[in-house]
């Protein structure tokens, strides 16, 4: 059996908000989100990393972050599913941590927001891109 799958968050305008996050990122830090997120698709036994992802977060149920070290500390959340939480994780917004605060500071909401948006229409996400 293979690890997770990966998904993206795809706003209104077929724009794919995770991929335009990870172009921002200097090279170094897009290496680093790979490589983990790489981890998480040969985890076999569908397992969220301990250290690695972390959650759910307080006062939202269903929505994760990875945890990415650095000078910039990487949290992207996401959410198992939703369409299948058995087998698939959904990226839903890049995000950074410093202090104990997400930036941006309403990350957890815009990621619950999003993770709505694909429960209501599937077309809202797509397969992973990996950015180089």
């Amino acid at each position: 059996m293979g690890g997770w799958r990966l998904y993206d968050y795809v706003d209104r305008d077929e724009v794919n908000q995770f991929e335009a996050w990870s172009k921002g990122l200097e090279k170094k830090y897009r290496a680093m989100l790979n490589r983990k997120l790489k981890a998480l698709e040969d985890e076999s036994e569908h397992g969220l990393i301990p250290g690695l992802v972390v959650g759910p977060i307080k006062r939202y149920p269903h929505i994760y972050k990875l945890q990415i070290g650095g000078k910039v500390r990487l949290r992207p959340l996401l959410c198992k599913g939703p369409i299948d939480p058995n087998n698939e994780l959904t990226l839903l917004i890049g995000a950074t941590e410093r202090d104990w605060k997400f930036g941006p500071k309403n990350a957890p909401e815009i990621a619950e927001k999003r993770r709505q948006e694909i429960i209501l229409d599937s077309q809202r996400r797509c397969n992973h891109v990996k950015v180089l």
